[in-house]
């Protein structure tokens, strides 16, 4: 960053990268100078994920002290590279910053693989899995997905993944691990890079890693085998590109500018939501150039602009035509939370049933500790993000090209995540990661320009404090990271592994829903209608290749087989009824047993057993599966 030497005071020389190299960078002879703390860093982070393996291995034995030991090992990946480099040192080296941003997403995922280490957990992987599935069988692409709609249309990750099973001879699940995996790194990298590339201050592209692997979802979401995971490194080299065509200027600027359009094109093919995000970063940017010199603006960011637009608005409209579809829900539970109907009640073909003695359940709650330590990590985040947005706004006519304005425009992505927890709470959560994307590197020259203010005053009371800023700056960031782990995936009763949970997400994948699943698909036709609780009907749908016919809980919500039962199926046009018996013997922990459940919120009690054995009864109905707990009925559509 170039900036006149007269406006350089000690606080922006050591925030510009200025600040006077340590001893041991100076030496650099041996190979723990050139090190430096690196091996630590690695022992104490290894040592955290350890922990969380132990606890993961206690909770899988319902042992009490797992959740303790958990939160142990998750404070010490964080804290061990903060209180060890980030604001212990007054310098750090190039190979201490890149390791951090490097161990970070390698430690998350590692703790990914100690959940799960031989088989996909989340339901959405399954629906990749799926399309996967269709192109090793088919050799083509596009095959319509019974289970996630726009999933064949975005078909980069299981491209990739097919592409590594084929050649390597490894299971599905083996390629979507080393893929996922891999692109997890990669986003971890390329973040610190393009941190780097916009402040160019080791510090401070290591520090907003950390910051960054804290973010709700990071690391299991983020991680997961789903399309999102493997877009995420093409946005940031599209921003990484961008940056370095704002350094540059005639064919060098030129050429980076067609980096940015091919990667933010992969962005298109790869990820819908992850593309939209992609334009506004490039909004932000083209804003930026308002409020830079007039020397060094560059209206080459709007022609990218248009460029990927225009990609991705004829990628969705053209071949991904099922995201409107896709998305339709979501902007409509949206709509109705913001205008509320007078109706309240669960009242429809005998739900009463299930909700007549029943108050508003309290199960799907999270822990009030859970809350606090979100909002305590929000608040964090805004006051510091804050900080930075004024720092960047002081040294914005020295900004190379706009590029840290561009972020810090785009970090008010923010208080847009926060404003929309009042009325869609899991969107928000959903839109958080994206918009920390900014919003981390904004925060890290925040705290950083806290640490290094008070670091440049001589007051007794702010020499005290000088001691202690190590602490207090490790539990800053250990504050963001737990508040981000509280309020991401897994949710608070999956967080750990364990015994089965019913409407549990990761903790409602079993053997008994996987073999149902591996049944249905090698013993009958693909593409039926299915009906059944949310989580086997999703699990069905995506492995055992049925399609999944949300609506028709009141099917499972009477105690006798009625008229009204008879006409939904036929609606809906079921012709298998797969029916988990648990339904009966525990309750939904995340409040609603079925999709679109018109009794979600309001069970007291498991549902009665009449509800499931009705259909023994019913003419028409045929048990052609029973392993003891999942059963799976035949329809006679002529019959019922």
């Amino acid at each position: 960053m170039t900036i006149p030497s007269v406006a350089l005071s000690d606080f922006d020389r050591a925030v510009l990268g200025h600040s006077k190299p340590s001893r041991s960078e100076r030496r650099g002879h041996s190979w723990s100078d050139r090190l430096g703390r690196l091996p630590e860093i690695v022992f104490g982070m290894a040592l955290g994920t350890l922990l969380v393996a132990v606890a993961f291995a206690g909770a899988r034995s319902s042992a009490p002290w797992a959740g303790h030991v958990y939160w142990l090992g998750q404070v010490a990946i964080f804290a061990v590279p903060t209180a060890f480099l980030l604001f212990r040192r007054r310098s750090i080296l190039k190979i201490e910053a890149v390791g951090i941003a490097l161990l970070m997403p390698i430690t998350s995922y590692l703790v990914l693989l100690y959940y799960s280490p031989t088989r996909f957990v989340f339901l959405d992987e399954f629906g990749h899995l799926q399309t996967a599935q269709s192109i090793l069988a088919t050799h083509h692409l596009f095959h319509a997905n019974s289970a996630l709609a726009p999933s064949p249309q975005y078909p980069a990750l299981e491209i990739v993944t097919t592409a590594i099973s084929s050649m390597a001879h490894l299971s599905i699940t083996a390629s979507g691990y080393i893929v996922a995996g891999t692109a997890h790194v990669l986003t971890g990298l390329c973040l610190y890079f393009l941190i780097f590339e916009v402040w160019r201050n080791y510090r401070i592209a290591a520090l907003s890693a950390v910051i960054y692997a804290g973010s709700p979802h990071y690391q299991f979401f983020d991680s997961y085998f789903i399309y999102e995971t493997i877009a995420l490194p093409f946005l940031l080299l599209t921003m990484l590109a961008v940056v370095k065509m704002l350094r540059e200027q005639g064919r060098t600027a030129n050429c980076w500018a067609i980096v940015a359009v091919l990667c933010g094109a992969v962005t298109a093919v790869s990820h819908h939501v992850t593309s939209y995000l992609l334009v506004a970063l490039l909004i932000a940017f083209s804003i930026a150039q308002i409020f830079v010199p007039r020397s060094k603006r560059n209206w080459r960011i709007p022609g990218i602009l248009l460029v990927v637009f225009g990609v991705i608005a004829v990628w969705d409209l053209k071949v991904a035509t099922n995201t409107i579809a896709y998305f339709k829900p979501e902007v409509l539970a949206v709509w109705h939370s913001l205008v509320p109907s007078h109706s309240h009640e669960a009242s429809s073909n005998g739900t009463s049933l299930a909700v007549q003695t029943v108050k508003r359940g309290i199960s799907g709650q999270p822990p009030q500790i859970d809350t606090i330590m979100q909002v305590v990590s929000l608040l964090l985040l805004v006051v510091f993000t804050s900080i930075g947005i004024r720092r960047i706004w002081l040294v914005r006519k020295g900004d190379t090209g706009g590029a840290a304005l561009g972020f810090a425009i785009g970090s008010l992505g923010l208080a847009l995540a926060i404003g929309m927890h009042a009325f869609a709470p899991d969107l928000a959560a959903r839109a958080l990661p994206f918009f920390m994307i900014p919003a981390c590197f904004v925060c890290a020259l925040g705290i950083n320009h806290i640490r290094t203010w008070i670091s440049s005053h001589k007051h007794s009371r702010l020499r005290v404090l000088l001691k202690r800023t190590p602490i207090l700056g490790t539990a800053v960031i250990v504050l963001i990271a737990i508040g981000g782990i509280c309020g991401g995936y897994p949710n608070f009763y999956s967080r750990l592994p364990g015994p089965f949970l019913m409407s549990a997400f990761e903790r409602s994948v079993d053997d008994h829903n996987l073999d149902v699943s591996a049944w249905m698909a090698a013993t009958l036709t693909p593409n039926n209608g299915i009906a059944s609780d949310f989580y086997t009907a999703q699990e069905v749908a995506a492995l055992g290749h049925q399609l999944n016919k949300k609506g028709d809980a009141d099917v499972f919500l009477t105690l006798h087989y009625t008229a009204a039962d008879r006409g939904l199926i036929r609606q809906y046009k079921v012709s298998y009824l797969v029916i988990d018996k648990r339904m009966t013997e525990l309750l939904p922990t995340s409040n609603f047993y079925f999709a679109r459940d018109p009794a979600a919120g309001f069970y007291r009690a498991p549902l009665p057993r009449a509800v499931i054995n009705k259909f023994n009864y019913v003419p028409g109905v045929s048990l052609i599966f029973n392993d003891g707990t999942i059963s799976v009925y035949a329809l006679d559509g002529t019959k019922t």
